[in-house]
């Protein structure tokens, strides 16, 4: 298993507010980098294709009330969940993405950077949901 981490970030939400946000995938859309075709979502799944990569489909898998929400890969030739971890700071609250994946050394050799790359624009892009 592979770990891919984006940079902790503070959101000017409340940890329920943010989290009641991001739980309706249909809100993801405004987070997705501009490279991002195809977008499609209901409020527990959603799909889109980047640019040289395959279609990813994404499910709801866990949600923790204001603490965490994981989503699975549906159908991926590489499974992996991604995670975003929610941090109440009263006000405020500090969120981070998290990329688990199950990759050979080549395989995570060719997607390091562009996921590390991926996760940090989507911490980015939360700071302003």
């Amino acid at each position: 298993m592979v770990t891919f981490k984006s940079p902790e970030v503070i959101i000017n939400r409340t940890a329920e507010s943010f989290f009641k946000k991001i739980e309706d995938l249909n809100n993801l859309k405004e987070i997705m980098p501009s490279e991002v075709d195809e977008f499609s979502s209901d409020k527990n799944t959603c799909s889109f294709k980047m640019k040289g990569m395959p279609k990813i489909e994404l499910q709801i898998a866990e949600k923790i009330e204001y603490s965490k929400i994981s989503l699975i890969a549906k159908g991926s030739q590489a499974p992996f969940s991604l995670h975003c971890y929610i941090t109440d700071k009263k006000k405020q609250c500090q969120a981070r993405l998290e990329i688990n994946a199950e990759l050979n050394m080549m395989m995570k050799m060719m997607v390091e950077k562009p996921l590390t790359q991926f996760l940090n624009l989507l911490a980015s892009k939360m700071q302003n949901i």
